[in-house]
C-alpha cells in the first residue's frame, strides 16, 4: 500500500512538473515583452555608446601593458612541456624516497595518503604505482602520459596560433 502510493505520488509530481514547465516554455514563446517595442533610433544609440565606451577601455588597457614584457605562444608551449616533464621527474625522485624510507622502516602509519593507490594516479598521472608494498614505474602509462602530454601541447599550439 505505501510503495503504491509513493508511486502516484511520484507521477503526480512529474505530471505537475511537466505541465509547468510546458506552460513556462509556451509563455516564453509566445510573450511579446514590453521593452521591444522602443524605437530602433533609442537601440542604436544605446549601442553606439556602449561601442565607445568598451573601445576606450580596450585602448587603456593596452596603453597600461605598453611596456610589459609578452612571451611569444611558442615560448609558452616549450615552457608548459618543460614543466610537466620536471613534474614527471620530481614524482619518480618522490617515489624513490619514499620506497628508501620504507626499507629503512620510518613510515609506521599504514593510513597515510601515499600508500592509496588513487594518490599516485592523481599526482603522478598512473606513472608511479604501489605494487606489493612499494611504488613502482609503470612503463605503460608513462608512455601513454607522454603520447597525451604531446598531442596535448600540439593541441595548444594549434589552438594559440589560430587566435
Amino acid at each position: 500500500m505505501q510503495k503504491n502510493r509513493s508511486s502516484k505520488q511520484a507521477l503526480l509530481f512529474f505530471f505537475i512538473y511537466s505541465a509547468l514547465l510546458g506552460s513556462l516554455i509556451f509563455a516564453a514563446a509566445t510573450f511579446k515583452p514590453s521593452f521591444q517595442e522602443e524605437q530602433p533610433t533609442e537601440i542604436s544609440f544605446t549601442f553606439s555608446k556602449e561601442l565607445q565606451i568598451q573601445k576606450h577601455n580596450q585602448e587603456r588597457k593596452a596603453a597600461k601593458n605598453e611596456g610589459k614584457w609578452k612571451p611569444t605562444k611558442t615560448f609558452v608551449i616549450t615552457a608548459i612541456s618543460i614543466a610537466s616533464c620536471l613534474d614527471i621527474i620530481i614524482v619518480l625522485l618522490w617515489a624513490r624516497h619514499e620506497n628508501k624510507q620504507k626499507q629503512q622502516g620510518q613510515l609506521s602509519n599504514p593510513d597515510r595518503l601515499t600508500n592509496k593507490k588513487w594518490f599516485w594516479y592523481l599526482v603522478s598521472m598512473g606513472i608511479v604505482l604501489p605494487r606489493d608494498g612499494r611504488l613502482t614505474f609503470s612503463l605503460r602509462n608513462f608512455i601513454l602520459t607522454a603520447a597525451l602530454l604531446v598531442l596535448l601541447k600540439f593541441w595548444m599550439l594549434a589552438r594559440l596560433e589560430s587566435i
